[in-house]
């Protein structure tokens, strides 16, 4: 059976609000995210955010190598059912599997990141560890707070992929790395591109915790990008914030 058989089974506030639009407005999807803080740990969930892009943040945050739990019992969408039919680097454990952190980005090519579960573990992991990770997995309780030893989680909930971290500077480095996505995204470019810093990120987000960035209010300018950004809690008024990408140097700003 070959693979694809298998896989089939600081911030100023803009004044007033822009009302143009653009072109690409209705190619793009807005981009929502949240930022909050439970049990001393963060939970950071971002919509849309595709596998891909997820796998590659994780990549640029987690250990060199990354236990994958499935969320189901089916033996079929297994982790360790996975590497058997593909070939990709890594070792069965149970029905997980420990995989190259390096290699994640082949990993969800090639399966479907809401069947599965990713985890940072620090140390070494055996199959007592798989059942026990699975255990609080079923019962809906949180792996950190179950583990000193788990560093962060990623999985998909709903349409949206969520982020449990210890550190609020890994939610911080994944809200970067999708403004830069977005702007990749609108500017029609896979080009290289540099991550507005991570401290931009953190004033979007203590603002309420909660931001969105819709296409309708973002403008490209001769040498730049203006992105407009609700911060509001409700999220319903318009953009109040901007942040400006620099197409001449690849620099970000805050206006």
């Amino acid at each position: 059976m070959s693979p694809a058989d298998f896989l089939n089974s600081s911030v100023s506030f803009s004044s007033p609000p822009r009302q143009q639009g653009s072109p690409l407005a209705g190619m793009l999807s807005a981009l929502a995210a949240s930022l909050k803080t439970t049990n001393d740990n963060v939970v950071f969930q971002l919509d849309p955010w595709d596998d891909l892009s997820a796998a590659r943040a994780w990549m640029n945050l987690a250990g060199p190598q990354t236990l994958v739990l499935p969320r189901s019992q089916s033996d079929q969408a297994s982790p360790a059912r996975i590497l058997a039919v593909t070939g990709l680097p890594g070792r069965a454990l149970a029905d997980g599997a420990i995989i190259p952190t390096r290699a994640m980005a082949d990993f969800v090519r090639v399966a479907d990141l809401k069947q599965v579960v990713l985890v940072d573990v620090s140390g070494p992991v055996d199959v007592s560890d798989v059942l026990f990770f699975r255990t609080v997995l079923q019962r809906h309780l949180g792996l950190l707070s179950a583990e000193p030893r788990v560093q962060r989680v990623l999985q998909q909930s709903g349409p949206s992929i969520i982020l449990e971290a210890r550190e609020r500077q890994d939610a911080l480095e994944c809200m970067s790395d999708a403004l830069m996505r977005y702007a990749q995204r609108y500017l029609g470019t896979d080009a290289e591109m540099s991550r507005p810093p991570a401290d931009m990120a953190d004033r979007l987000l203590n603002a309420s915790g909660r931001i969105r960035i819709r296409p309708m209010e973002t403008e490209r300018g001769m040498t730049h990008l203006d992105i407009g950004v609700q911060v509001e809690p409700d999220l319903q008024s318009p953009a109040g914030v901007a942040v400006l990408y620099d197409t001449i140097t690849g620099q970000w700003h805050d206006q």
